[in-house]
């Protein structure tokens, strides 16, 4: 153990706090080629929408695509299918806003 000014014994990793004025922290920062592939491979499962955060509209998909695909058979899936499809070409748009608005939310900048 080592000695600080102080005169008490120091450990050697043991985190010190530090003050630190004007600075930006950057929390869970999104990328737009992730979520663009998430929704090219797994989108009609919802996939893209749960990584961006988007829970409940990731649950309305993940549940368009499940039943629409488990009703094909009988002609009704289309109904649900038509629906995600049309959710989707509008995700293919709208995925970079989305992507740019949540990363700025996650920025927050402290002023001491």
């Amino acid at each position: 153990m080592t000695e600080n000014t102080g005169g008490q014994p120091q450990r050697p990793y043991e985190q010190q706090p530090m003050q630190i004025n004007n600075h930006i922290v950057i929390v869970n920062q999104k990328s737009t080629l992730l979520a663009y592939v998430l929704w090219f491979f797994l989108g009609q499962l919802g996939i893209h929408k749960f990584y961006l955060g988007q829970v409940a509209a990731g649950i309305v998909y993940l549940v368009l695509g499940v039943i629409g695909w488990a009703t094909t058979f009988i002609l009704i899936g289309w109904v649900p299918l038509g629906v995600l499809w049309i959710l989707l070409i509008i995700d293919l748009f709208t995925i970079p806003g989305t992507v740019q608005r949540i990363n700025q939310r996650g920025t927050t900048r402290y002023m001491a």
